[in-house]
């Protein structure tokens, strides 16, 4: 039995994209444009567009060192509403806004990698800045915590902790 080649056989539902379609239905008609659609359209210069570029590029590198700087209102937020009771919530939350900033700060050349040039030596100044006043706030929450050993009492052994001299409770005045 002699094989036949595929070029022998015809389907119907074959499509041959490389020469003309037989049908009718294959070949469409000319078509006009549609409207508004010109071929004498000008091309912009290529130093507006390199003018364009440059400054998408230092908008970009400013929407990345702003980051660090708009979690500072969530942080305060949060560090609102967890308190300084010592349990497993508030304790998660503050080793977050620890990890956070740490994470950027080490991982920052690779986060400025992708935009070039000269003039990012000030976005660099404020990323890194910004992340260090998010490290200063999870500072100041362990330091409310009591986490943070800061009094003699923490290191050592014989020193006594402060005793409070005076406590204030309010409360409705009592008149006698």
């Amino acid at each position: 039995m002699v094989a036949k080649s595929d070029k022998s056989i015809g389907y119907r539902w074959k499509i041959d994209f490389n020469g003309r379609a037989k049908n009718s239905w294959h070949n469409p008609p000319s078509l006009a444009n549609p409207i508004g659609y010109c071929d004498d359209f000008e091309r912009v210069p290529d130093h507006e567009q390199e003018d364009n570029n440059a400054h998408l590029i230092v908008k970009r590198s400013w929407d990345i060192a702003l980051v660090p700087l708009k979690q500072v209102p969530m942080n305060l937020f949060l560090m609102y509403m967890i308190g300084n009771t010592l349990s497993l919530f508030p304790i998660i939350m503050t080793v977050m806004m620890f990890k956070s900033p740490f994470s950027s700060l080490f991982s920052y050349k690779t986060t400025f990698q992708k935009l070039e040039g000269s003039h990012h030596i000030l976005q660099k100044m404020v990323f890194i800045l910004s992340n260090f006043v998010l490290i200063a706030m999870a500072l100041y929450k362990c330091n409310a915590m009591g986490l943070l050993p800061i009094h003699p009492s923490d290191w050592i052994a014989f020193a006594l902790p402060k005793t409070r001299v005076e406590y204030v409770v309010g409360g409705p005045v009592l008149m006698s």
